[in-house]
This record gives C-alpha cells, sequence and structure tokens, in this order.
C-alpha cells in the first residue's frame, strides 16, 4: 500500500447527511470497498465547499445549492424539508393555521433558513409570522428538540426537517410531519470534488457506492398535487 493510500480518505459532510444519512451501512460499505480508514468531518456547506477546493477534503456532500466553478458537482439524492411534530397535525397546513405553531428555527445565517425563507415567501409567510421562535444550528439539535417538547394541541411546536434524518421516528410514530398548503419543499443532496485534487480513483469508486444508497423520498400523489 503506498504512503498516499494510507491516509484517511476525507469526507466533508454537512450536518444532516453526516448524522442521519451516512451513519451505519453507507460509511461501513465505502470503508470496505475501497480497504482505506475514511475520515468525516460534519460541518457547514460552505465550509466543505472551501475544504474540497483546498484539499482538505476529498469527497464533499452537501445539501446546499451553492456552486463553484472551480468543482464538480453531481446530484445524488432529492430530500424533502417537511413540518415536524411530536403530536399528529394535519396533513396539510394552511397559512392562518401555521401561525398559531411555535417554530424552533434554523440559525439566522444558515443555508437551510434561507432555502425555508425563500419557500414561507411563496405563502405570504416569514420567521416573524410564528408565534414563538427558537434558534438552532443544525438538523439533529432541532429533531432532538422537538422530541423533549412538551405536548400542546392549540400550540404545537415544530420545526422544519429533512424527512430522510427521521425515517425511524416517523415509521416507530414518534414523530409526525405535515406540509405547507400541500406543497412538498424538495431539495437536492450533491456530492463535489475537485478534479485537480484528492484520489480520482477512490473518488469515482466512492460515489459510486453512495450513489447505489440513492433513496429518494416518496411524496404522496394526494399532497404533491
Amino acid at each position: 500500500m503506498s504512503e498516499q493510500s494510507e491516509r484517511p480518505f476525507k469526507l466533508g459532510a454537512s450536518y444532516t447527511i453526516g448524522s442521519h444519512i451516512l451513519p451505519g451501512e453507507p460509511i461501513s460499505k465505502i470503508g470496505e470497498q475501497i480497504q482505506q480508514k475514511i475520515s468525516l468531518n460534519i460541518t457547514t456547506c460552505d465550509t466543505i465547499i472551501e475544504g474540497v477546493k483546498e484539499g482538505i477534503f476529498d469527497l464533499g456532500l452537501i445539501e446546499a445549492p451553492l456552486f463553484d466553478e472551480a468543482l464538480e458537482y453531481q446530484e445524488w439524492m432529492e430530500d424533502e424539508l417537511v413540518v415536524c411534530s411530536k403530536m399528529p397535525i394535519p396533513d396539510s397546513i394552511n397559512r392562518d393555521e401555521i401561525k398559531k405553531y411555535k417554530l424552533i428555527a434554523r440559525q439566522e445565517d444558515s443555508l437551510t433558513r434561507m432555502v425555508i425563507s425563500n419557500f414561507l415567501n411563496n405563502f405570504g409567510l416569514s420567521y416573524k409570522s410564528f408565534k414563538s421562535l427558537s434558534e438552532i444550528d443544525n438538523a439533529t439539535a432541532a429533531i432532538q428538540s422537538i422530541k423533549w417538547s412538551k405536548p400542546n394541541i392549540e400550540n404545537p411546536t415544530i420545526a422544519i426537517v429533512s424527512q430522510l434524518a427521521i425515517e425511524n421516528e416517523l415509521k416507530n410514530n414518534e414523530l409526525y410531519i405535515s406540509r405547507i398548503e400541500n406543497h412538498p419543499l424538495i431539495r437536492k443532496f450533491y456530492l463535489i470534488y475537485n478534479k485537480d485534487k484528492g484520489e480520482k480513483e477512490y473518488i469515482d469508486k466512492i460515489i459510486k457506492i453512495l450513489k447505489s444508497f440513492d433513496k429518494r423520498v416518496e411524496i404522496s400523489p394526494l399532497l404533491a398535487s
């Protein structure tokens, strides 16, 4: 094994991807198939982009539409951001009903908040439309905050989070989801790399492995209409 191949293959992943999608079979299969240690750093999407450009990461996995001409991008998965609650809530929430809910918000300068804000604007809503706000800096913290929230029938606590990140909780009826005005909020995950840096042979293999785990969210035809 060469000196270069003995060093860990460096992955940079967003909080949602690194904490909820890669752990388990995907990351284990990568290590087994390329027979190399994997170093996983979970951080912000803009940090990952800069890290891939500088060669700090061999491959980046991001969830935000930030594009840099110096890098190669490949679409990976589709994800849906959904309204999430500890209590059962209507399948669809209109703009007047949702103003009664208490929202656990993402940090003001985060890319996820930007995506959500643009979506809310389509319905004449903003973060200021909600009864109560607290700011959380990552998806895991938002999900845990919902799990520990106190039940409130009149003013349920909600967060807008990745559906892929809460698959197990949904299957076990620990959390419940809804959509605003029956409109799904779809975003894409991307695999990014620097064609002038990193180990191209391993990058190609890992991209192929990751794409074999492509599990796109299923949207009910009724809700998608």
